[in-house]
């Protein structure tokens, strides 16, 4: 018996294809998100101010967190702002509290050049009386080790 070419052929299954799995994000918000270590819907809910608290649901955001949060809103809002314009109040208000900001740094930069002053002079008053005090070790030195001690 000669066996045809072909005769015992029978197609091969072709393997089960997957679903392409959708992304988490697509799936669920930050409210339905349950998993404490998400990292997709963490920074939502830092900046709403829900996640995660330090002592069940009616404490404080963790400290570095809050302060990523002051973070976020202060870039946030900056870009917001960008396309709309802004008052003239505004941007007077802005520029009265960086005058008081550069005063308040002046008047920090004098003091302290003040005490930079005084504190030259005291050297100033102190320098003779350290080298005073070098020469005489160097004598009591060389006292000494001609003594042989």
């Amino acid at each position: 018996m000669e066996a045809n070419p072909g005769e015992d052929w029978a197609p091969q299954k072709q393997p089960r294809q997957r679903r392409a799995r959708r992304a988490h994000g697509d799936l669920t918000s930050w409210k339905h998100c349950f998993n404490d270590n998400c990292k997709e819907h963490r920074w939502e809910k830092v900046d709403a101010g829900y996640y995660p608290r330090q002592v069940g649901e009616k404490g404080e955001l963790w400290k570095n967190d809050r302060r990523e949060q002051r973070k976020r809103k202060a870039v946030n809002t900056r870009l917001e702002g960008e396309g709309s314009e802004k008052t003239l109040e505004t941007l007077e208000t802005q520029i009265s509290d960086l005058r008081s900001q550069l005063d308040r740094v002046a008047q920090i930069s004098v003091a302290k050049d003040n005490d930079l002053e005084r504190l030259d002079k005291e050297k100033e008053k102190l320098q003779p009386a350290y080298n005073r005090c070098k020469q005489k070790m160097r004598q009591i030195g060389g006292m000494l080790w001609k003594a042989g001690v």
